[in-house]
């Protein structure tokens, strides 16, 4: 396709952008920032196996491991504000279909089709913004997208808060979220630009080009998923009342918004090796030092709220990595690449992280993720080379597939 930066004035593309993120992070709030926590509580309240939950929780992101291969394809042939259209539409019906059901099986289903809309909005607004932003802006257009995610899971818990659990409440503000995310899509519609077509029908060389950015896109899926799974319960056993609780995951959410902006410029100035080492350490002293100050919930609140940074930071400085690195026409790969590996890790994080707190306790969350965070600076450290090598060959990358 044409360089979208050539086609837009800066006011214009500005605008496109910031509607985008709109949509996007109104989808998030729905998709992941309440739906994910609200089906946790709700089935722990039905006196559901911590196993069982994560099982269930992990539907969405079973769907996006079976459809990722399609999701470029479908984008070319939807257009984006069509797939973001179509993804809000799978969002109400699931949302809705929840607020009635009490089926694990019917629940892991619905959630499944959630999934569904999830990847759809999530592969078309990355490549979006990557393809609308000017080529020096991405890191901080990137960051800002990222900010709106981490958002997303600070206002999900709220809603809870709000409406409670024990009713069909939360469910109806989600759905009318989502719905107006589909409005706003809807909106951009003369803004439709289209991913390039793919060269290859192998994704293998996008791959290669980006190992350490699929690497922390898994594990920013493993910790972020479990600890929106998970963290609200952790408090509750900890002895906090349910508002405190969802306070906490808001703080967690809070941490990835505000702290992405930031990464994101750094990223423009930076290795992302040592952005990635540095989040990866704040990932692994933050289970440490949760698991120590959980009875103090200041020092739990300001711990959470770095390691929601952290980790969410991981999956920005992945994004932003990919977008520097890969050429114009391989994007929307490359995108479903990282949001493969995101939901490989989403998946099995719940997963693991269920059957850590069955095996040894309350304190098989933070060990869980505390783990996956030391896998990630062994990686590092090992295949990471050096900071400086991968940020000149960062800036060599030819520019839209030259």
């Amino acid at each position: 396709m044409e360089n979208p930066a050539i086609e837009f004035s800066a006011r214009q593309r500005w605008r496109v952008l910031a509607r985008i993120n709109l949509l996007s992070a109104l989808s998030q709030v729905v998709q992941i920032g309440t739906i994910t926590p609200l089906l946790s509580l709700s089935m722990q309240r039905m006196g559901h196996a911590p196993e069982v939950i994560g099982l269930v929780v992990s539907a969405s992101w079973l769907a996006i491991v079976l459809l990722y291969r399609m999701v470029p394809r479908l984008l070319m042939l939807l257009g984006l504000p069509g797939a973001v259209m179509i993804s809000a539409a799978l969002t109400v019906v699931a949302v809705l279909g929840m607020s009635v059901s009490h089926s694990p099986m019917l629940l892991f289903a619905l959630n499944f089709m959630l999934g569904v809309g999830l990847i759809l909005r999530w592969i078309a607004s990355d490549t979006w913004i990557v393809l609308v932003a000017q080529k020096n802006q991405r890191g901080r257009a990137i960051g800002i997208h990222e900010t709106l995610m981490g958002l997303g899971i600070a206002l999900g818990p709220l809603l809870l808060s709000l409406f409670g659990v024990d009713n069909a409440l939360a469910y109806y503000a989600g759905a009318g979220l989502a719905g107006a995310s589909g409005i706003v899509g809807w909106s951009l519609r003369a803004a439709a630009v289209r991913p390039g077509a793919r060269r290859s029908k192998s994704p293998w060389r996008v791959v290669r080009r980006i190992p350490l950015a699929l690497c922390a896109a898994f594990i920013a899926g493993y910790g972020e998923t479990s600890a929106v799974t998970f963290l609200a319960s952790y408090a509750l056993t900890a002895g906090y009342l349910l508002g405190l609780a969802t306070l906490l995951l808001s703080a967690f959410g809070a941490g990835g918004t505000v702290l992405q902006l930031p990464i994101g410029w750094v990223a423009d100035r930076s290795a992302y090796k040592t952005a990635q080492l540095f989040c990866a350490v704040l990932l692994v002293a933050g289970a440490l030092l949760i698991a120590l100050w959980a009875h103090t919930p200041w020092l739990a609140a300001l711990m959470v709220f770095v390691w929601g940074g952290a980790i969410g930071g991981m999956n920005t400085l992945a994004v932003i990595e990919a977008g520097d690195r890969v050429e114009e026409h391989q994007l929307s790969t490359a995108m479903t690449a990282i949001a493969l590996c995101y939901t490989l890790g989403s998946i099995a994080g719940p997963i693991a992280t269920g059957a850590a707190i069955g095996a040894i306790g309350d304190q098989g969350l933070v060990v869980s993720v505390g783990v996956a965070g030391v896998l990630f600076v062994v990686l590092l450290m090992v295949f990471g080379g050096s900071p400086k090598v991968l940020h000149r060959a960062s800036a060599k990358s030819p520019p839209n597939g030259q």
